[in-house]
């Protein structure tokens, strides 16, 4: 919990609430989030929070980017752990995006739920205020991953738009099934499992008809 303070910059109070509101928010979700109470803990009035976010929705909206922000940095890592085993970028971003995505989702459930559940108008999934060090959302990493794979020839041009929404809807679906739905309550390791054939499958999914070949000509190059 940050340390009360009696004043502040204007950009770090409402950096201040945010922070708040996703402490808040970590364990029980958007539901969490209550204005007063962020106020409270960065030790000012409601007044000057008010400078700020005009209502609770505001805050829950700026905090739900601050959880895809979150996020994004969660699947920049994983993304970087599948680069150390997957000699081929393009298979092992995808692969580090669906996978970094559901880890996200299965590890910290009430951002998640913040992210994606908490507002009607949804914060928009290819703004840059919700991404990570690359300054790219989840979403546009789906796309980032995909592009690679056109550029490797593993993917057809033409497919890339709708291969970005067939991936970011089966791993959102996978995702909220077992941090929200009714596979909640099953073992993490076998969810873990599922997720990682999940994924395989997709990459499968979206590759197919280019990949065998592609991929040797693409892992005989990496050799060279």
């Amino acid at each position: 919990m940050p340390e009360a303070r009696s004043s502040y910059h204007h950009g770090d109070l409402r950096d201040a609430l945010v922070q708040a509101g996703l402490a808040m928010s970590r364990d029980r979700g958007a539901e969490a989030i209550v204005l007063r109470e962020a106020t409270r803990r960065v030790g000012v009035t409601a007044r000057a929070a008010y400078r700020h976010f005009a209502d609770r929705d505001a805050l829950v909206h700026a905090v739900a980017q601050a959880a895809l922000t979150q996020m994004a940095h969660a699947i920049e890592q994983r993304q970087i752990e599948q680069r150390q085993r997957e000699a081929r970028d393009g298979l092992a971003m995808l692969r580090g995006v669906g996978e970094g995505y559901i880890q996200f989702a299965l590890d910290e459930p009430g951002w998640f739920d913040v992210a994606f559940f908490a507002m009607s108008d949804m914060v928009n999934p290819t703004s840059t205020d919700s991404g990570g060090d690359a300054r790219r959302s989840p979403y546009q990493q789906f796309q980032d991953a995909l592009t690679c794979l056109v550029g490797a020839g593993l993917l057809n041009p033409d497919r890339a738009g709708d291969a970005a929404i067939t991936c970011w809807s089966g791993v959102h679906g996978f995702a909220t099934l077992n941090s929200r739905g009714p596979l909640r309550q099953l073992p993490r390791e076998r969810v873990d499992a599922q997720a990682e054939r999940l994924v395989a499958d997709l990459v499968d999914a979206v590759t197919r008809g280019h990949g065998p070949a592609a991929l040797e000509t693409l892992c005989g190059a990496r050799s060279k």
